[in-house]
Protein backbone atom coordinates (compact mmCIF):
# COMPACT_ATOMS: atom_id res chain seq x y z
CA UNK A 1 0.00 0.00 0.00
CA UNK A 2 2.52 2.24 0.51
CA UNK A 3 3.66 2.06 -2.76
CA UNK A 4 0.59 2.68 -4.25
CA UNK A 5 0.81 5.96 -2.30
CA UNK A 6 3.54 6.77 -2.81
CA UNK A 7 2.62 6.23 -7.09
CA UNK A 8 -0.46 8.22 -6.35
CA UNK A 9 1.58 10.72 -4.35
CA UNK A 10 4.02 10.28 -7.54
CA UNK A 11 1.11 11.02 -10.51
CA UNK A 12 -0.47 13.66 -7.86
CA UNK A 13 2.62 15.42 -7.87
CA UNK A 14 3.68 14.43 -11.84
CA UNK A 15 0.05 16.22 -12.87
CA UNK A 16 0.47 19.16 -10.65
CA UNK A 17 3.92 19.82 -11.99
CA UNK A 18 2.78 19.31 -15.19
CA UNK A 19 0.00 21.70 -14.43
CA UNK A 20 2.72 24.23 -13.45
CA UNK A 21 4.81 23.83 -16.08
CA UNK A 22 1.68 24.43 -18.62
CA UNK A 23 1.03 27.27 -16.63
CA UNK A 24 4.87 28.39 -17.00
CA UNK A 25 4.73 27.73 -20.43
CA UNK A 26 1.29 29.83 -21.02
CA UNK A 27 3.18 32.52 -18.96
CA UNK A 28 5.68 32.41 -21.22
CA UNK A 29 4.03 32.42 -24.39
CA UNK A 30 2.35 35.60 -22.83
CA UNK A 31 5.67 37.42 -21.51
CA UNK A 32 6.55 36.86 -25.31
CA UNK A 33 3.91 38.46 -26.71
CA UNK A 34 4.48 41.63 -24.27
CA UNK A 35 7.64 41.34 -25.18
CA UNK A 36 7.06 41.37 -28.81
CA UNK A 37 4.56 44.12 -28.57
CA UNK A 38 6.97 46.54 -26.09
CA UNK A 39 10.08 46.03 -29.26
CA UNK A 40 7.45 47.41 -31.76
CA UNK A 41 5.95 49.82 -29.52
CA UNK A 42 10.23 50.96 -28.78
CA UNK A 43 10.53 50.88 -32.92
CA UNK A 44 7.31 52.89 -33.35
CA UNK A 45 8.35 55.73 -30.34
CA UNK A 46 11.54 55.57 -31.97
CA UNK A 47 10.36 55.93 -35.67
CA UNK A 48 7.93 58.95 -34.18
CA UNK A 49 11.70 60.34 -32.29
CA UNK A 50 13.01 60.12 -35.42
CA UNK A 51 10.04 62.23 -37.31
CA UNK A 52 9.82 64.36 -34.45
CA UNK A 53 13.75 65.44 -34.93
CA UNK A 54 13.31 66.13 -38.11
CA UNK A 55 10.38 68.03 -37.99
CA UNK A 56 12.33 70.16 -35.78
CA UNK A 57 15.15 70.67 -38.12
CA UNK A 58 12.95 71.30 -40.99
CA UNK A 59 11.49 73.94 -38.62
CA UNK A 60 14.96 75.04 -37.57
CA UNK A 61 16.42 75.15 -41.04
CA UNK A 62 12.77 76.99 -41.97
CA UNK A 63 13.69 79.77 -38.73
CA UNK A 64 17.34 80.48 -39.81
CA UNK A 65 16.18 81.20 -43.41
CA UNK A 66 13.47 83.76 -42.04
CA UNK A 67 16.12 85.32 -40.09
CA UNK A 68 18.58 85.51 -42.97
CA UNK A 69 15.52 87.24 -44.74
CA UNK A 70 14.49 89.45 -42.09
CA UNK A 71 18.84 90.41 -41.47
CA UNK A 72 19.21 91.19 -45.10
CA UNK A 73 15.96 93.19 -45.08
CA UNK A 74 17.11 95.19 -41.98
CA UNK A 75 20.26 95.29 -43.52
CA UNK A 76 18.87 97.14 -46.39
CA UNK A 77 16.51 99.49 -44.95
CA UNK A 78 19.14 100.91 -42.75
CA UNK A 79 21.90 101.08 -46.44
CA UNK A 80 18.82 102.60 -47.47
CA UNK A 81 18.41 105.20 -44.79
CA UNK A 82 21.49 105.64 -43.82
CA UNK A 83 22.44 106.61 -47.68
CA UNK A 84 19.22 108.99 -47.17
CA UNK A 85 21.00 110.92 -44.10
CA UNK A 86 24.39 111.05 -45.71
CA UNK A 87 22.85 112.71 -49.01
CA UNK A 88 20.82 115.12 -46.17
CA UNK A 89 24.00 115.75 -44.19
CA UNK A 90 25.60 116.98 -47.80
CA UNK A 91 22.79 118.50 -48.53
CA UNK A 92 23.02 120.69 -45.33
CA UNK A 93 26.73 121.06 -45.80
CA UNK A 94 26.36 122.74 -49.34
CA UNK A 95 23.42 124.97 -47.59
CA UNK A 96 26.06 125.78 -44.92
CA UNK A 97 28.84 126.13 -47.07
CA UNK A 98 26.72 129.03 -49.49
CA UNK A 99 25.71 130.69 -46.66
CA UNK A 100 29.01 131.00 -45.31
CA UNK A 101 30.46 132.51 -48.67
CA UNK A 102 27.23 134.92 -49.21
CA UNK A 103 28.49 135.91 -45.46
CA UNK A 104 32.01 136.42 -45.79
CA UNK A 105 31.65 138.50 -49.26
CA UNK A 106 29.29 140.44 -47.23
CA UNK A 107 31.95 141.06 -44.58
CA UNK A 108 34.00 141.48 -47.42
CA UNK A 109 32.23 144.39 -48.73
CA UNK A 110 31.54 145.79 -45.17
CA UNK A 111 35.40 145.93 -44.76
CA UNK A 112 36.13 147.70 -48.51
CA UNK A 113 33.35 150.42 -47.18
CA UNK A 114 34.47 150.61 -43.92
CA UNK A 115 38.73 150.46 -45.56
CA UNK A 116 36.99 153.39 -48.30
CA UNK A 117 35.73 155.35 -45.16
CA UNK A 118 38.80 155.10 -43.40
CA UNK A 119 41.17 156.30 -46.46
CA UNK A 120 38.48 159.53 -46.57
CA UNK A 121 38.45 160.38 -43.47
CA UNK A 122 41.94 159.59 -43.52
CA UNK A 123 42.30 162.38 -46.68
CA UNK A 124 40.36 164.72 -44.32
CA UNK A 125 42.60 164.87 -41.60
CA UNK A 126 45.53 165.59 -43.94
CA UNK A 127 43.64 168.04 -45.61
CA UNK A 128 42.61 169.52 -42.05
CA UNK A 129 46.26 169.42 -41.28
CA UNK A 130 47.25 171.37 -44.09
CA UNK A 131 44.49 174.12 -43.53
CA UNK A 132 45.25 174.41 -39.81
CA UNK A 133 48.88 174.69 -40.55
CA UNK A 134 49.10 176.74 -43.53
CA UNK A 135 45.98 179.06 -43.38
CA UNK A 136 45.84 181.24 -41.23
CA UNK A 137 43.00 181.74 -38.50
CA UNK A 138 42.22 184.98 -39.39
CA UNK A 139 41.55 183.75 -43.23
CA UNK A 140 39.31 180.82 -41.86
CA UNK A 141 37.56 183.27 -39.59
CA UNK A 142 36.53 185.44 -42.92
CA UNK A 143 35.71 182.52 -45.07
CA UNK A 144 33.16 180.77 -42.76
CA UNK A 145 31.08 184.38 -41.38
Amino acid sequence: MLQDADEVTLKVDVSVLKEKVGTLTELCHKMDRVIEKLADNQLDLAGQIYQDMDKRKEQTVSDIKELHSRITTVDRNLSDKIELTERRIMDEIKALRECIDQHNEKEEADMQKLSQWRWMVAGGVIVFAWLVTNVKLEMLAKLFN
